[in-house]
């Protein structure tokens, strides 16, 4: 436990990477709708979509993870195990915070009417229904999703190497394309967008197993890896 707690510490010393920057780029993309909102002077609400842009630096922050720190833990003797543990604690615990602070600003938005400015950027519409906690809960499944997904993938590249990344690309670009013919060939597409449309809520948690998966896979991949 004791180098669980030092691999986390390791991590949150970057703070930098964990907090300053996805908060900034989340801060200037909210600025720059803000004014853009308050200049247009519109009566329609205005959605941005910006808030995908944590989700993607998110994915970013998974991926180069391991290159920032696997290396330099391994050098202070802390085990692949425990590096694995501490890096998914610190995870856990970053997006945690990070959720509440959308959720709260998603809340604030709706009884602010957009900020008084009809702006939706936290504020997901199909969310509205929802409580705090389960806002919260949403976007820490997404983001723990993007985080994880990006870890595993980069634990891929630290365990096979860069072939290990065109295999793995060309697969999903030609399991893409199979699935895409299929789907065209035999009109299943319709089905599948009402599916979507209709049970969109599934989405998100069919994600949480998807973690379990990027995890299992990012420990497997690590405990074999080389520095």
């Amino acid at each position: 436990m004791n180098r669980v707690n030092q691999v986390v510490k390791l991590h949150l010393r970057n703070k930098m990477t964990w907090f300053a920057i996805p908060w900034f780029i989340v801060g200037a993309n909210f600025l720059i709708n803000l004014i853009i909102a308050t200049s247009l002077g519109v009566n329609e609400s205005i959605n941005t979509g910006a808030i995908i842009s944590i989700f993607i630096y998110t994915l970013v922050a998974g991926t180069v993870t391991i290159k920032e720190t696997f290396p330099f833990a391994l050098g202070l003797s802390i085990r692949r195990k425990d590096y694995f543990f501490g890096t998914a604690v610190t995870a856990i615990i970053v997006n945690a915070c990070s959720a509440l602070v959308l959720a709260i600003l998603s809340m604030i938005e709706e009884a602010t009417h957009g900020w008084g400015v009809r702006l939706h950027l936290f504020n997901v519409q199909f969310l509205n229904d929802l409580s705090l906690i389960g806002t919260w809960g949403i976007y820490l499944i997404v983001l723990l999703h993007m985080y994880f997904l990006g870890f595993a993938i980069s634990s891929l590249h630290r365990r096979f190497g860069s072939a290990s990344m065109y295999i793995f690309f060309a697969s999903l670009l030609l399991i893409g394309t199979v699935v895409s013919y299929t789907f065209t060939h035999f009109g299943l597409w319709g089905g599948i967008l009402d599916w979507i449309i209709h049970s969109y809520m599934d989405i998100f948690w069919w994600m949480v197993p998807m973690v379990v998966v990027y995890l299992v896979a990012a420990y497997g991949l690590l405990r074999r890896a080389t520095v």
